[in-house]
């Protein structure tokens, strides 16, 4: 994928540096008026607040910052106020009254949305400037979100992307490892993407984020909505609030926007009835709807479908086996139709996509079996995946999961209940199965991989799950002080030693 979506257009634009690193457009380095931003704010000490730099972080504050007291995982910003004033602090956004000592106080409703509005603001809104494409769910976000970068770039459009694998602005390049996540973040990166001259941006939105508020101030042209499942418990306590919190990505539409959901999901379909009178564009493959997919030929060597909107229909054929990714296809295809690009456009865009790193990688050395390496983000993931390969897989399906990864799937017992459900051996393999100074478990561990990868025969397919592959190139022996090699490293390399590749003129002598 690396310079696909590299086609620049627009000016430069000249900008202010801000508290988070970001930078500011000089038009709005001028401040932003809190009075007119936030009409149900109340001033203490103040009539109005002038904001040019914010910050949630007391110990970033920097003299002239105004600091919003956002309650968070690291404590109660309202209780650390203190800090940022004697660091200089011009004014201070919180939910509640809290001693200033002089320092102008702004009170709103929900801090949390005041640092989005305001970070959008300080940036010029970029939004207003951009067809955003918001796409949450429980699992098929970043798949579909790449998807439909390049649905988007093979019909000639200005692209940008921020997703779990990378940020990508106008100029284009290897995406960026960035922070986005964040209200600071999301309003520079958006910021970035306007002033490179993208015309859509493509934003990976999670649950956090809309518990954030991160998206207030972001009009989105388009919302996909991929399933709703049970996920992220930890945070969010149970699945109806996490249900109710995902939910939220539906008041984020602009009022000519479209939704965008898989109608063979019933918990995601009912977010439609939450669009009221609005746009809803709904996919599916066991319940067509505006768009669907039939499947044509599936193995685990690749795949082909029919693609099908309004009497036309387009062939696609791509390597990744799963039924997942047919739909995540369809979420794709939605856009790029709504975008006004022809049918047959699509197609080549979703062909064009090519393999999506961490999202069932291919190992292919030259063996018999088949290996993926996979980087699920949610127990659901795991499952779907397990699900679409046990299907296609006429020998055993085994898994091979890297003992830290575990903790994204949450309860342990459910975890093993999967994989007992769809694989004929499953192997959690230490952290530290390749450290020179491993103890017998570790050890013991390497010497099960070794006979379970020695086994394999024709009809096999083994799942690694961990850390994704490296970007190409011979993963060759890890530095030392550099992190763990992946397990899908390890694996890759196995397989590279035990099927050397074969010379390609036999017989004949070197000059």
């Amino acid at each position: 994928m690396k310079g696909k979506f590299s086609r620049r257009g627009g000016a430069e634009t000249s900008a202010t540096p801000t508290s988070d690193g970001s930078r500011i457009p000089d038009e709005a380095a001028g401040g932003v008026r809190l009075a007119a931003l936030l009409p149900g704010a109340r001033f203490v000490g103040c009539d109005d607040l002038v904001v040019r730099r914010i910050t949630d972080d007391p110990d970033a504050c920097r003299r002239g910052d105004v600091f919003v007291a956002v309650a968070g995982d690291d404590g109660d910003g309202h209780d650390r106020a203190g800090r940022a004033m004697r660091r200089g602090a011009a004014g201070v956004v919180a939910e509640r009254m809290i001693p200033t000592f002089g320092t102008p106080l702004c009170l709103v409703p929900d801090a949390r949305h005041a640092l989005a509005r305001i970070a959008q603001a300080l940036h010029g809104d970029p939004a207003t400037r951009l067809r955003v494409i918001a796409i949450t769910g429980t699992a098929g976000k970043t798949t579909s979100a790449w998807l439909t970068a390049s649905v988007l770039a093979e019909g000639g459009l200005h692209v940008g992307v921020l997703s779990d694998l990378g940020c990508l602005d106008g100029d284009g390049g290897a995406p960026a490892d960035s922070e986005y996540r964040s209200p600071l973040g999301l309003a520079g990166w958006l910021g970035r993407c306007a002033a490179t001259g993208c015309s859509h941006v493509i934003v990976e939105v999670t649950s956090a984020m809309l518990a954030a508020e991160t998206l207030a101030g972001v009009p989105c042209d388009t919302v996909v909505v991929t399933n709703l499942g049970r996920a992220h418990l930890d945070r969010h306590g149970s699945a109806r609030a996490y249900r109710a919190i995902t939910g939220r990505i539906v008041d984020a539409l602009d009022d000519r926007g479209a939704l965008v959901v898989d109608v063979d999901d019933p918990r995601a379909a009912r977010l439609a009835a939450r669009r009221g009178g609005g746009r809803v564009v709904p996919v599916g493959l066991r319940r067509q709807g505006t768009l669907g997919a039939v499947p044509l030929e599936r193995g685990l060597d690749g795949q082909t479908f029919l693609l099908r909107h309004a009497g036309d229909s387009a062939v696609v054929s791509v390597a990744t086996p799963v039924a997942s990714y047919v739909r995540d296809s369809l979420a794709a295809a939605a856009v790029g139709l709504r975008a006004g690009l022809p049918l047959s456009v699509v197609a080549r865009g979703l062909e064009a996509a090519g393999a999506i790193p961490g999202r069932l990688d291919r190992i292919c050395r030259g063996q018999d079996a088949h290996v993926f390496a996979d980087c699920p983000t949610s127990g659901r993931a795991l499952a779907t995946t397990l699900a679409g390969l046990r299907r296609l897989t006429r020998g055993r399906l085994c898994l091979l999961v890297e003992e830290p990864a575990l903790r994204r799937f949450g309860d342990p017992r459910r975890f093993h209940d999967r994989a007992a459900r769809w694989c004929d051996e499953c192997l959690t393999v230490p952290a530290d199965v390749l450290d020179a100074e491993a103890g017998s478990r570790p050890l013991a561990a390497y010497a099960r991989i070794d006979r379970l990868l020695a086994g394999l025969g024709a009809g096999d397919c083994v799942l690694v799950v961990g850390r994704p592959l490296p970007g190409g190139g011979d993963p060759g022996d890890p530095d030392p002080g550099e992190p763990r090699m992946p397990l899908a490293v390890l694996v890759d390399a196995w397989m590279q030693l035990a099927h050397p590749a074969a010379a390609p003129f036999p017989g004949r002598r070197a000059a």
